[in-house]
């Protein structure tokens, strides 16, 4: 057997000359280790000394944000209802959504703000809260907690801003704007501070970051119902703050009063505009009963109601219709006239739901109001006066087809956008689209 191949390998140590084993890293006689031994030790220290100064740290905000998406979606499920994928409109709008009308026209710039925290559905909010549970701590770790405020509400409202100029016609909620704008700033750190934090850490955020934004945009891009515009926003504005706003280094032990002062700014602003939201709310009062609800009741209110409605007008035409086919002067009206007035009070019951269908509702009143009208000049006058009433009777009757014919061919694609189906029209017909 050769006994040399026993032996432990030996080198030469470059600082002073001595042979020393192989498997050792350290010259046994002056201690000198090879630059790739030394700087591996030092890439280690580094590495547990800025993980070790980050994981003493808490994240006392990322709780408190995952506790407001909690809170805030509790509140609409016992309002509305709640299904997978999906809210109820009226709701998520009352609860200050993202609504350009509004926004504009009725100066609710605080929807800018509350629609971070709303989310349309379980799956919404589980996908979203479990990203903030991950990058939230990452961010809130590396840039303390007064930095991290500032960042998720800024980059949030760079997303509502996304979609307010992008997405004009979409009612939008949800954390992904912020949540976006939270990868970028984690990406950008990776590049930015390289040469500063452990090499293990900044080729981590590299290889795992970037792809996930990457393929998280397509996705938007390739699924309809998903607000880009917001995401992207919230991603630029990330991008951008990182060159702005420095991170918390290991030897911080004291944020800069800029920060802490910032930071009591933003969350002034989102308690203040959660109080104007829930001072502005006029929606359905939560309840317990509700959670068993799907969502899209007021929807389907809408619709029973406007059938209503034209089928008390229908009635109310019909009625008078019969007064004048028998010319009696002392005929009652008092059938007509009820029917117009039943008609009014479903109108009246009929909730707000979104611009087109509310003129729908607008219309549909009215007629109703002018039906009225014509019935109580009808019962004042004689029947020499009687042509003139016959011919507005007749207007009315032919604009309410008109009406019901435009509602009939606006329905399905609204009960789609609703993810409900056609069962039933307003004018109390059964659709040729229904399904059992």
């Amino acid at each position: 057997m050769d006994q040399t191949a026993k032996e432990p390998k030996s080198r030469v140590c470059p600082n002073c000359g001595a042979l020393t084993p192989g498997d050792v890293a350290e010259c046994l006689y002056c201690g000198h280790a090879p630059p790739e031994i030394v700087a591996a030790r030092r890439e280690e220290a580094k590495l547990h000394r800025f993980g070790q100064a980050l994981f003493t740290r808490s994240t006392p905000f990322t709780f408190l944000f995952l506790g407001m998406n909690l809170g805030v979606f509790a509140l609409m499920w016992m309002a509305g209802g709640m299904g997978a994928m999906a809210a109820d409109l009226q709701v998520l709008i009352e609860f200050g959504a993202k609504k350009n009308e509004l926004i504009a026209g009725q100066d609710q710039y605080w929807r800018l703000v509350t629609c971070i925290f709303i989310h349309i559905g379980f799956l919404h909010l589980f996908f979203n809260n479990y990203a903030l549970w991950i990058v939230g701590r990452e961010i809130e770790l590396l840039y303390g907690s007064a930095r991290f405020v500032i960042l998720y509400l800024a980059t949030g409202v760079a997303g509502s801003m996304g979609s307010y100029i992008f997405n004009p016609k979409a009612v939008s909620a949800g954390a992904s704007g912020a949540l976006f704008g939270l990868f970028g700033v984690l990406a950008t750190f990776g590049f930015r501070y390289r040469k500063e934090i452990p090499d293990t850490i900044s080729r981590g955020i590299r290889r795992q970051v970037i792809p996930l934004i990457i393929i998280n945009l397509l996705f938007g891009f390739s699924v309809t119902g998903i607000d880009n515009a917001a995401h992207i926003g919230g991603l630029l504005t990330g991008i951008a703050l990182t060159f702005v706003i420095s991170y918390k280094r290991p030897q911080e032990k004291a944020t800069p009063l800029v920060w802490r002062a910032l930071m009591l700014v933003c969350l002034a602003i989102i308690f203040g505009s959660t109080v104007l939201a829930f001072r502005n709310y006029d929606g359905p009062r939560p309840s317990f009963a509700n959670l068993t609800k799907s969502p899209g009741a007021s929807v389907r209110k809408y619709v029973e109601e406007m059938g209503n409605a034209d089928k008390s007008l229908r009635e109310s035409n019909e009625s008078l219709k019969s007064i004048i086919e028998k010319k009696d002067d002392g005929a009652d009206s008092s059938a007509a006239m009820k029917a117009v007035e039943r008609g009014i009070r479903s109108i009246n019951e009929t909730p707000q739901i979104e611009d087109e269908a509310d003129r729908y509702r607008e219309r549909l009143l009215a007629l109703l109001t002018r039906q009225k009208e014509i019935i109580q000049r009808f019962s004042e006058s004689d029947q020499k006066d009687w042509n003139k009433l016959i011919a507005e009777e007749n207007a009315v009757v032919s604009r309410r087809i008109k009406l019901v014919e435009e509602i009939n061919s606006w329905l399905p694609g609204f009960l789609e956008k609703h993810d409900l189906e056609v069962q039933e029209q307003p004018s109390g017909d059964k659709s040729k689209d229904s399904s059992a």
